[in-house]
């Protein structure tokens, strides 16, 4: 697990998940629990024929989403829905990235369903991302090493990646990508 002291400013969440994911300008981009939309305008900032499809259960929050992308949107580079990923009119084998930044997606429900439909939604070659923000080293660790445990039993090969933040606040990332 890699690991470097940084220091924090408003959106560093965001923008550390973007660079994480390395989105390259033809990307197809599932963002599962889009929140206010920053990590959606983050990516679409880097895309010229790709697209990031965003989606999150809250009415307001896909509001606020909207508000702020609407020149992504309006480009064709974004697109913004109200809903919830078991329920989500998603095409199969079409996203190169998928990703969720401290969505409890993962730890609610029947996980291993949600991760085959993840699975079954990535183009060959395409990889997962899950982002969280913990408290403490501790707690990142524990983190990390159960989203591996529950990526690696779905039939994902996984590496990892933290940052530590203010505060002692650590940023982590697990990368399932499929095996064969």
């Amino acid at each position: 697990m890699a690991s470097e002291s940084v220091r924090v400013t408003v959106g560093h969440r965001q923008r550390w998940a973007v660079e994480t994911m390395a989105v390259a300008p033809d990307d197809q981009v599932l963002e599962i629990g889009c929140g206010r939309g920053a990590a959606v305008s983050l990516v679409a900032g880097q895309l010229t024929t790709g697209r990031i499809v965003a989606i999150d259960r809250a009415a307001t929050m896909v509001r606020l989403a909207t508000r702020r992308n609407l020149g992504h949107i309006d480009a064709g580079r974004a697109e913004i829905r109200c809903a919830g990923f078991e329920s989500a009119d998603l095409p199969t084998e079409h996203f190169t990235k998928i990703f969720a930044v401290n969505v409890s997606l993962f730890w609610l429900g029947d996980a291993a369903q949600l991760i085959a439909r993840m699975r079954s939604l990535l183009a060959p070659g395409g990889r997962l991302y899950v982002f969280g923000e913990r408290p403490s080293a501790a707690h990142a660790t524990a983190n990390l090493a159960a989203t591996e445990l529950l990526l690696a039993a779905q039939g994902f090969a996984t590496t990892t990646s933290s940052v530590t933040r203010g505060q002692g606040r650590v940023l982590t990332c697990v990368i399932g990508t499929p095996v064969e």
